[in-house]
């Protein structure tokens, strides 16, 4: 059988990353044919090494990049199934038999302006449309800004709305440059064009137009430029070919317009979609996959659609294959960033430094996670989070090896997971723990785990028996004394919680996919 499978965010390789290898895993190791679609060539040999992953049967197809995924669509075409699970993508698969793997699912309506935020596509009186075309990542935003990373050749659309001529082109950059990188020359383009070259900081560029852009016209804007990666800048495990960070791009007549303009340029206007298309993209679907009993109740209520129950694997073999001696230690694991999905590092700060001030003496708290130090609200989060910890026997641990973390879950005696904490689970579902891989990977190595009881978490630890949950900081503190006191109870959910963590080993996942496929 022939297999494609997509997710635009492969370069990434975080968790969903490796819950799509796994996937592809499965069907090569029992003889089908299995392409990784991509849209920017990767190396599947760096992959494999630093994952410690055998994809050997695998070979990558470079998709190029396009509005509504219109040329992921037609490749699907060639496959007898067809796996999409790119998380914010949805469009019409024409494959044989096809599965939607769902992360977390968007109302339905978000998928209309392919992804771009509702309050974000509402500026009715703008100045300039703006739709791109290729060489462009998905909108993203951190809370303060909205932003578009270019890749290192990027071709987008801008249609003049207003009465009076434009006379000048402004491209208003993020504030993303990390200290680290030189601002890469930019080649800028109109309608095949060369007007500009630019290499000074990225903050705003005014560029005349060979011609005035008259009211109902397009231009067709290109930027070019040498790629670059946060991780060849050591900042992040991300290998995704980036150019510059757009946060608009706009025809102005005059300053003044530009300024009256300024706060209805933050939206990129993808293709537009009715709700009928979309609905349409979601039926092409022969079977919808869900990473937890969590996320598939909400795909029933945002979607009205049934789906299965498919857990990611996790690396449950990395843990001790011996009892290691533990250390008096707390661990936690998961990426530092603000605003959604926020893994909430601060609260649980806070619950170390009380049980500390009320007498905890030997113990140590030590946080771990990734960070995207190339964006300046994550590194002011951070740096919020190491404050926090200044006096207290707690370390922060960021952009870890791998061998770290895994020597981190070894020693530690406890795990804390906060994901949720202060959020309504009703009105704010992205905000809590869909699955949680981090809690799996701990419980594999023995740490017991004193997580919140929300979202996946529930699903995952079974109360006295391979771990404890806690809705509040005081149940926190409490539950975490009780462990540090009672070392029999201590040894006796961690012995539960490895065997627990064994239900997400990936023979468990490969048994679940054949029975879902066959």
């Amino acid at each position: 059988m022939h297999i494609g499978i997509y997710n635009r965010w492969l370069p990434t390789l975080g968790g969903g990353e490796r819950y799509t290898l796994d996937f592809a895993r499965v069907f090569a190791r029992d003889g089908h044919q299995v392409e990784l679609l991509t849209h920017q060539p990767l190396e599947l040999a760096a992959i494999q090494e630093r994952l410690a992953l055998d994809l050997e049967r695998i070979q990558l197809r470079n998709v190029p990049d396009s509005p509504g995924n219109e040329r992921v669509s037609a490749a699907s075409a060639d496959y007898d199934l067809f796996l999409n699970l790119s998380h914010g993508d949805l469009f019409r698969s024409q494959a044989r038999r096809s599965a939607l793997v769902v992360h977390f699912p968007a109302p339905l309506e978000a998928y209309v302006m392919g992804g771009v935020p509702v309050s974000l596509s509402k500026a009715a009186l703008v100045p300039s449309r703006v739709t791109w075309l290729s060489g462009t990542y998905p909108p993203e935003t951190d809370g303060l800004q909205s932003w578009t990373w270019t890749g290192p050749r990027a071709r987008i659309e801008v249609a003049r709305c207003w009465p009076l001529p434009a006379r000048t082109l402004v491209i208003r950059l993020a504030d993303l440059l990390p200290p680290s990188i030189a601002a890469p020359p930019v080649r800028l383009y109109i309608n095949g064009r060369r007007i500009a070259e630019r290499s000074d900081a990225w903050t705003t560029w005014r560029m005349a137009l060979p011609k005035p852009a008259r009211r109902g016209q397009t231009l067709t804007v290109e930027l070019e430029m040498e790629p670059w990666t946060l991780r060849r800048a050591g900042l992040a495990a991300d290998d995704r070919e980036r150019g510059v960070p757009l946060h608009s791009v706009g025809l102005v007549h005059n300053r003044l317009e530009e300024r009256l303009a300024a706060q209805s340029w933050s939206a990129f206007h993808t293709t537009r979609r009715s709700l009928s298309e979309v609905e349409r993209a979601l039926g092409s679907y022969t079977i919808i996959l869900a990473n937890s009993r969590f996320t598939q109740r909400w795909i029933e209520r945002r979607w009205q659609r049934r789906s299965e129950v498919l857990y990611p694997a996790v690396d449950v073999a990395a843990g001790p294959a011996q009892a290691t001696p533990k250390r008096p230690v707390i661990i936690s694991v998961g990426r530092f960033f603000a605003g959604a999905h926020n893994k909430q590092h601060l609260p649980m700060i806070e619950a170390f430094r009380a049980l500390c001030d009320a007498g905890l003496r030997g113990w140590e708290y030590h946080l771990v996670g990734g960070c995207d130090l190339d964006q300046p609200a994550q590194r002011a989060y951070l740096r919020r989070v190491q404050a926090a910890a200044v006096g207290y026997p707690i370390q922060v641990h960021v952009n870890s090896p791998l061998a770290t973390v895994r020597q981190l879950y070894s020693s530690a005696s406890l795990f804390w997971h906060a994901a949720g904490f202060g959020e309504d689970e009703e009105r704010n579902p992205d905000a809590v723990e869909h699955f949680g891989i981090t809690t799996i990977e701990a419980m594999a190595a023995a740490c017991v785990p004193v997580v919140i009881a929300k979202g996946g978490q529930v699903e995952t630890v079974e109360a006295g028996v391979s771990g404890l949950l806690w809705h509040t900081l005081a149940e926190l503190q409490a539950h975490t004394r009780l462990l540090i006191e009672d070392a029999a109870l201590r040894e006796r959910l961690a012995a539960g919680a490895r065997v627990r963590s064994q239900q997400f080993s990936f023979q468990v996942f490969a048994a679940r996919v054949q029975d879902v496929f066959d």
